[in-house]
């Protein structure tokens, strides 16, 4: 599992010590973001705490790994940073071979590097954010709140630029806000029924690059992102899950990203833009997954999971216990052995998806996104009536 090892010689930043001070290590990568840069940075000049008073600089510094650039972006970065001494602003530049020519590297490289920091003052947080999102003015500060109440990741909040939200053709504004709806309510739903003591009621569905904070400690469990091209923020996530990681899906952490629909990755957010944007008044193929089978999911899940919190009981019988929950699979010792050697549930659910002998898309085939809205915001009321916090979309 594990990516990375401490004796890891390939490090960006080696010859740049941390300072003793610093309890969080802020990672970005760039290419080519000369429109973006500086938004991005100067939102980070008057970073406050939860009680709005000035955070003190020192508690963090900001990593830029600038990779391949062909435009001002490293120009505009480092006249930033002489126009701001005051922040702990670390720039280097690298032209990578195809083969790491991705975000996948790139940002796997750079969380390498703030663990390998940080664990030099005894730990920390890693945080991420992309080269052309804006993060909220106590984004630091809620982060390091969340995990000082019990989480070991954070997932904020991601929204659009609002100038560029509205900047988008109908089709697209109108998937993108059905997009949002669907899968805010399927974490609402999430919260109901798996009922995380660590990521309560009201919650999002997001975890991505854009805002996401991890301990060093969490993050060594992990053995780091995985090696992918892209996507590496849903890699990890999986990742993360299957060790049991703490994550918290929190509204007070906050970001607002770029609303373009040809980024700087071959999937991502511009490219998932793109996708609605090309498909325009084919509203009616948008299909997903329904309710019925979100909630077959999410209680097949709960009801493992308190089997695997008995499984040192006594009197515990596993064939009789697993034949409750999930009848249709082949019980074989593979079975047994696996919810016996393995170490995380998050894990051995893994291993349980893979085994389960059914197929959900026949057994719950997709619906369009209206139905599923709807069925949503239904069960939901059926379980508790719950006031969303205020956004765009509900």
């Amino acid at each position: 599992m594990n990516n990375f090892s401490p004796n890891t010689k390939d490090i960006f930043f080696s010859q740049l010590e941390v300072m003793p001070s610093i309890k969080s290590s802020i990672v970005i990568p760039v290419k080519n973001e000369e429109n973006y840069i500086l938004k991005t940075l100067n939102s980070f000049v008057q970073q406050v705490d939860i009680l709005g008073k000035p955070l003190p600089v020192d508690q963090f510094e900001i990593l830029l790994l600038a990779n391949n650039c062909s435009d001002n972006s490293v120009a505009y970065i480092k006249d930033f940073r002489n126009k701001h001494p005051n922040l702990n602003i670390y720039l280097e530049e690298v032209t990578l071979p195809p083969a790491q020519a991705n975000i996948g590297y790139v940002r796997r490289k750079l969380m390498e590097c703030a663990y390998f920091r940080l664990a030099k003052n005894g730990g920390g947080i890693i945080l991420t954010t992309d080269s052309d999102t804006i993060v909220a003015q106590d984004w630091i500060a809620q982060t390091c709140w969340e995990i000082e109440n019990g989480a070991e990741c954070v997932g904020g909040r991601i929204l659009l630029v609002d100038d560029e939200l509205e900047g988008l053709d109908e089709y697209t504004r109108l998937l993108h806000f059905k997009d949002e709806k669907y899968h805010l309510l399927i974490a609402e739903l999430e919260a109901r029924i798996l009922n995380p003591s660590f990521d309560p009621s009201p919650r999002h569905h997001q975890h991505f690059n854009g805002s996401f904070a991890i301990t060093t400690d969490c993050y060594l469990r992990s053995g780091g992102v995985p090696i992918v091209n892209y996507l590496e923020d849903c890699a990890f996530f999986e990742r993360l899950e299957s060790v049991d990681a703490k994550i918290r899906h929190s509204y007070k952490v906050k970001v607002y990203t770029s609303a373009r629909c040809i980024g700087r990755t071959e999937i991502g957010l511009s490219y998932q833009l793109n996708e609605w944007k090309n498909l325009g008044k084919q509203v009616d193929e948008y299909f997903v997954e329904s309710c019925p089978s979100i909630i077959n999911r999410l209680t097949m899940k709960r009801n493992l999971r308190t089997m695997w919190e008995l499984k040192h009981c006594p009197e515990f019988d596993f064939y009789q216990e697993i034949r409750k929950i999930v009848p249709e699979m082949s019980l074989t010792e593979e079975v047994y052995k696996t919810f016996n050697n393995t170490r995380y549930f998050g894990e051995w659910f893994e291993k349980i998806i893979i085994l389960k002998q059914v197929n959900c898309q026949e057994e719950f085939p997709a619906v369009h996104i209206d139905k599923a809205i709807t069925d949503l915001m239904i069960k939901l009321k059926e379980y508790a009536y719950h006031n969303f916090p205020q956004t765009s979309i509900l």
